[in-house]
């Protein structure tokens, strides 16, 4: 088999482009094995990224030196195919490798050296299993690095072999189970790094599994894990830790000072989003001085942690949903004016801050969340995230905003009033702007003069322009007036934007697409724009959330509604703007948004916004019928156009839209039949066809008859018939206008044409015949005259016998 790999290889070696060579048996596929050696012709295949040699039989040769020379290779599999010896250091010079698997019960290969693995720092999934550590020695400056190597399985008792190892990085691994017993020679470990693995141990378990000579060498104990438990007092045993993480767990129970009393060298300190108690006497000095604190979901509270005091070169501290319920002393502002991050969101502090904060150096500063009142200070000059939602702040924006490097400015959901203040226009970083839910005032149109009145309009997309990098814009719930804001033109990357219960009036600008061309979601509703909707409006690719409800917008629905891509594919995580790469996290969006759906006002967290694919155009004065393209947006969650003029009919595939979770129709001039592709809508939960011009039976379906208020989802179209309507279909043909087949209304239409067309010319035949003939005009007359006077003499006859009756009877 080895003549038939040199061909293959000779083969392949000719082709210049990019391309596969997959030669891996499967049971499924192939019954034969190859075997014997990898012959030197593969060297050849200098183009080729993905080798797969798995589950094959090599007779026990060892993995070929020139393996390394496939300098572009991103994946190689070598698993299960019987190889054994050394796995070389060669391949280290595979720099673009991601994907290595040497592993399997089949091969039977040492690890003498794993130093090249450093090398490889594009490598994601590493598998070594069934290897052979036990002839690794001292390596690589004493550091073993195998974080995010896809590694699953128990940590292998072999590395209780390298005695001088100093640190161990396993971090985002699959590890399982105890570190085991064989490890306690690793009397020189200062670093464990084991964040992000499936251990789900007991803390004093693992802890007691920890070799105690190193006990007094470790410096570095990460366990960002899934650890279990109460922490015990022993971790105050590891008197040369400077760093100690044991966030995100599942650990319980209290911390008290001996926990820490003997911590003298710890700098880092990081227990967040535990279940935690901190019962630490307020009086307490600790004995160390700490870089970082993370106590975020901890029960810190209810008073505010006065040990933090002495803590004075914190450069980040997390308080957030500490339950803390107190005023933030004045100390807090001194201790920490020199720290980067703080974070004491999700609390119930109160009170008020200080009127200026400018001599700080925080640059992200989160106050959300909180019982804060009083006016918004004079923010920190290098300032870049703010976020003061969700208090009790008062008074008017500062008039002067000085922070240039300010990225996020969140302020939502107080009581802030008054107007815009024109300095905001300075803020040519601004990333994300909320200022939703106050009394704020005025026009918001300053910026788009102050800028133009220093630039032309043609230069309104470069940088520097205020709004230039903005990805979101939330004024929504305020008393803002003007037409749309002209100063969005310069919002290239914007992909939030909601202006929603204001005052804002004029037309939706056509510039939209144009200017903003990666908006997702639109929110204008309860304003007063007026005018058409925009038909390149649907230009948006990216738009999956519309909503123009509650204005005054008339004209036909677009039939370009197909253009809207992103309502087109079924319904998923849709934020297509690269957070991570601008330093801005789906995270971040902690405020929920409000979305109208099945007939009431529902909050969304932004993390899965992206599931509500809206469109949302009722109470306008919308005219013409529904577009048949409306099928196309297979997408759509919510469906909702109430309480316009529609007329025609509903689109008969109406039941393509299969993720349809919430449709309202109601309040239009819909007329016709009800499509029975509406049974077909698995995911409906909610109804609304009431008072239109509805005619026919009403479709049946489980799904329909599953939805509730049955009858008010029909109600006000009184042709319609049948289940949950006490009007049955059969009774209602005699009741209502018969039912007539076009065929027969075609036959009495020429009946009647026929009578009328012999009625004519029978008239005139009697008229002409009169006319040529005198003495039959005299005869035809004289029978008129006799007739006339025998009706007469009975007529007069019978009125008198009445008249003779009826006076009897009086008497």
């Amino acid at each position: 088999m080895t003549a038939e790999l040199w061909h293959l290889g000779r083969a392949a070696a000719t082709i210049l482009c990019m391309f596969i060579f997959h030669v891996a048996s499967s049971d499924s596929r192939a019954q034969a094995r190859i075997s014997g050696e990898m012959g030197p012709s593969l060297a050849a295949l200098q183009k080729l990224r993905y080798l797969d040699l798995s589950r094959n039989d090599f007779y026990g040769a060892s993995i070929p030196l020139f393996m390394g020379s496939l300098e572009n290779l991103r994946y190689l599999n070598l698993s299960s195919s019987s190889l054994s010896g050394r796995i070389p250091s060669q391949l280290g010079n595979l720099s673009n490798l991601r994907y290595l698997d040497v592993g399997g019960s089949d091969n039977y290969l040492d690890v003498v050296d794993l130093a090249w693995l450093s090398r490889l720092s594009l490598l994601s999934y590493l598998d070594l299993s069934n290897a052979n550590l036990s002839p690794v020695q001292d390596w690589f400056h004493m550091e073993l690095h195998l974080s995010h190597c896809v590694w699953h399985g128990p940590i292998p008792e072999e590395l209780g072999n390298m005695t001088s190892l100093q640190v161990i990085d396993f971090d985002y691994n699959d590890l399982v189970g105890l570190i085991s017993s064989n490890l306690r020679n690793l009397c020189h470990l200062e670093e464990l790094y084991l964040d992000y693995n499936n251990f789900n141990v007991n803390i004093g378990e693992f802890l007691n599994q920890l070799p105690r000579c190193s006990w007094s060498t470790i410096q570095v104990l990460s366990l960002a894990n899934m650890i279990t438990g109460t922490v015990p007092l022993e971790v105050g045993a590891l008197s040369n830790l400077t760093e100690l993480d044991l966030s995100y767990n599942k650990l319980n129970g209290v911390l008290m000072k001996e926990h820490f009393s003997s911590l003298f060298k710890l700098e880092y300190l990081e227990l967040g989003g535990n279940s935690l108690k901190i019962d630490i006497e307020q009086n307490w000095v600790p004995p160390f001085g700490l870089k970082s604190i993370d106590l975020g979901s901890c029960l810190v509270g209810p008073r505010f942690p006065e040990w933090i005091r002495w803590q004075a070169d914190v450069y980040s501290l997390c308080l957030r949903n500490a339950n803390l319920d107190d005023v933030i002393p004045e100390w807090f502002w001194v201790t920490f004016f020199r720290t980067k991050f703080l974070d004491a969101s999700g609390n119930k502090l109160h009170g008020s801050l200080p009127a200026n904060l400018q001599h700080m150096s925080v640059r992200m500063l989160y106050l959300g969340s909180n019982m804060l009142i009083g006016q918004i200070p004079g923010l920190p000059v290098n300032i870049s995230y703010l976020n003061l939602s969700s208090n009790s702040f008062s008074g008017s924006l500062p008039s002067k905003l000085k922070a240039p490097l300010l990225e996020q400015l969140l302020l939502a959901n107080n009581q802030i009033t008054g107007t815009i203040p024109s300095s905001i226009c300075q803020l040519t970083e601004l990333r994300r702007l909320e200022l939703s839910g106050n009394n704020l005032t005025g026009d918001v149109m300053q910026c788009w003069m102050e800028s133009d009145s220093n630039s032309s309009v043609s230069n309104t997309n470069s940088a520097g322009q205020f709004g230039s990098v903005m990805v979101s814009l939330d004024l929504s719930n305020n008393d803002l007036s003007g037409e749309f804001p002209k100063f969005l033109q310069s919002a290239k990357n914007l992909v939030f934007l909601d202006l929603s219960f204001n005052r804002f009036f004029g037309i939706l600008p056509k510039w939209l697409p144009e200017k903003i061309p990666l908006l997702q979601i639109l929110r204008v509703r309860s304003n007063m724009f007026s005018g058409h909707i925009p038909k390149n409006l649907t230009d948006l690719e990216s738009l999956y959330h519309l909503d123009i409800a509650r204005n005054n917008i008339s004209g036909s629905i677009p039939w370009s509604l197909s253009s809207l891509k992103a309502m087109r594919v079924i319904s998923r995580k849709r934020l297509g703007y690269d957070f991570e790469e601008n330093d801005l996290e789906v995270s971040d969006f902690e405020e929920s948004v409000p979305v109208i759906t099945k007939g009431q006002t529902r909050d969304y967290t932004f993390g899965i916004y992206g599931l509500v694919v809206n469109l949302d155009f009722s109470c306008n004065s919308l005219t013409g019928q529904i577009p048949e393209e409306i099928k196309l947006l297979i997408g759509l969650t919510n469906l909702n156009l109430s309480s316009n003029q529609l007329i025609g009919k509903i689109p008969i595939q109406i039941g393509a839209l299969k993720q349809l979770e919430s449709l309202d129709l109601s309040y239009n001039k819909l007329s016709g039949e009800i499509p029975s592709g509406l049974s077909a809508l698995t995911s409906l939960s909610y109804l609304n066809l009431s008072y239109n011009n509805l005619s026919g039976m009403i479709p049946s379906g489980p799904q329909l008859q599953a939805l509730d208020n049955q009858i008010d989802i029909y109600i006000g179209n009184p042709g319609l018939c049948g289940y949950p309507l006490s009007k049955n279909c059969s009774a209602s043909t005699t009741d209502a206008e018969p039912s007539v087949d076009h065929e027969d209304v075609d036959h009495i239409s020429y009946l009647y044409l026929g009578m009328g067309i012999g009625f004519v010319v029978g008239l005139w035949v009697v008229f002409c015949t009169m006319l040529l003939k005198r003495s039959w005009t005299i005869a035809y007359f004289q029978i008129i005259d006799k007739l006339y006077d025998e009706v007469y003499v009975r007529v007069a006859i019978t009125w008198a016998r009445l008249m003779k009756k009826t006076h009897d009877d009086a008497v």
